[in-house]
């Protein structure tokens, strides 16, 4: 009876902590998608600047695909590792300036998380995740702001861990992998926030 206890008690509290694990991983259902606050692109500028988003989402999706199939051969390095994470981090950057226009809610936050970009050379892996994709570096924000953010921080984690180990062991391949494959699940996401 005591272990019938012990596993409930403490399947309570993984559920609870996979509970907060999705919330603070920006998770969104498509009704609270669709009640986000966003500005309509009235001018033909405003307009091109969507226009523009669009196409550098494809080229991400496209870009990350790459920097994966790349992780998987046996002719990775490091070097070409990090040109393809800074080409993400670049499409990136121009990404949220379209967030930040049509999502004028977010403007701070993701002005703040462009500021990782000049640490990239010195800071921890432990620091930026907890500051960066865990947000205590950031200010409080909608929950709509984070899928946009994760779009530069995965690239600058990667930037982190090839400079923590230019060899790619398999355990730094697999983070890398890992950090690539979470951002290409918040593409459509920012699709449908920052395009649709």
């Amino acid at each position: 009876m005591y272990l019938i206890k012990l596993f409930i008690f403490n399947s309570f509290f993984i559920c609870l902590a996979l509970s907060q694990f999705a919330v603070a991983s920006g998770t969104m259902n498509e009704h609270e998608v669709s009640n986000v606050s966003r500005v309509d692109a009235t001018s033909e500028n405003e307009k091109q600047l969507l226009s523009k988003a669009a196409g550098l989402l494809a080229d991400y999706e496209i870009a990350a695909k790459k920097l994966i199939t790349n992780l998987e051969t046996n002719d990775s390095n490091v070097e070409t590792i990090n040109e393809q994470a800074n080409t993400l981090l670049e499409l990136s950057e121009t990404i949220i300036d379209s967030a930040q226009f049509r999502l004028p809610q977010c403007k701070e936050y993701l002005a703040k998380s462009l500021l990782l970009k000049s640490q990239l050379q010195d800071i921890s892996h432990d620091k930026l995740e907890k500051d960066y994709h865990h947000d205590a570096a950031l200010p409080k924000s909608a929950p709509e702001c984070y899928h946009t953010k994760d779009l530069f921080v995965h690239p600058a984690t990667v930037i982190v861990l090839t400079r923590d180990d230019p060899s790619l062991n398999e355990e730094t391949k697999l983070s890398i992998e890992a950090e690539i494959s979470e951002v290409l699940g918040h593409l459509e996401l920012v699709r449908q926030l920052v395009i649709y």
